[in-house]
């Protein structure tokens, strides 16, 4: 299995290794691990020394998500290992592809109509909500098990679940989606989180398919791990003048964009 970091930082460092000590002791397989940075020789690379598994690329993740994610299928086993400051790169790669196949549709973030009433819960301003199920600070490293650190009790919650259900509530409240594109964040290693670079192809394969059927339409789209997610409705509304609206659709910037990650 190959997994990709997605900067080569103080978290992109633990993360390597912490799957190069997993993949020593036999509790998982690695294949290959890839570093993106858009550092030519990051933290990671300073700090580790040379390894026949792991190879470092100098690149911008949405460079790297572009170039990557068109030798892949969907029967990819590649995993994304993201740091707490990118969920939006999913999002991000999914619109660049609908813009380049499908140049007469014009995209935007709503704001969302009703929030999932989690503990805590924010709408921000360009269209990001960010939602948790603890109310406190939690650890950089939780591994999210059964029994919650915090609580010391069984964990109900899953952001699975209340993004599917959020879904439900949209369609309640007036604004309907055709589909829920849930990218989930499963621990692999002690403090290590990974998604399925396969779940963003199906995702981009079925938007296809509803892109073809009705002129305007909605999805969620979400990257979430058991406790946290961000979340995005995404519409997109198939109009007249393709030339204009192509130089007026601005890039996802998202204030969790680009956090340098230096340290």
């Amino acid at each position: 299995m190959r997994f990709i970091i997605l900067g080569g930082g103080c978290y992109g460092t633990f993360y390597l290794r912490q799957l190069l000590r997993a993949r020593e002791a036999e509790a998982l397989s690695v294949s290959e691990i890839i570093v993106v940075d858009h550092n030519e020789v990051p933290r990671a690379a300073r700090e580790h020394a040379p390894n026949e598994l792991v190879r470092f690329a100098h690149s911008e993740w949405d460079d790297f998500f572009d170039q990557h994610l068109a030798t892949q299928n969907a029967a990819s086993t590649d995993q994304f290992v993201p740091s707490p400051f990118n969920p939006h790169l999913a999002l991000g790669w999914l619109m660049r592809c609908i813009r380049q196949e499908h140049p007469d549709f014009e995209l935007d973030l709503e704001p969302f109509s009703v929030l999932p009433g989690t503990p805590y819960q924010e709408q921000r301003a360009h269209g990001t909500l960010v939602a948790s199920h603890a109310d406190w600070i939690c650890p950089v490293h939780c591994v999210e098990p059964e029994i919650c650190p915090h609580t010391r009790e069984t964990r109900f919650w899953d952001m699975d679940v209340t993004g599917r259900a959020l879904g439900a509530k949209l369609q309640s409240a007036g604004q309907p989606v055709r589909g829920v594109h849930l990218f989930h964040c499963h621990h692999v290693s002690y403090g290590v989180g990974s998604y399925p670079a396969a779940e963003l192809l199906q995702a981009r394969d079925a938007i296809r398919v509803e892109l073809g059927r009705v002129n305007e339409q909605r999805f969620l789209i979400g990257t979430i791990s058991r406790c946290h997610g961000a979340f995005h409705v995404l519409a997109a509304e198939r109009g007249m003048d393709t030339v204009s609206r192509l130089t007026v659709v601005p890039n996802l910037n998202l204030d969790t964009a680009r956090v340098e990650d230096d340290q």
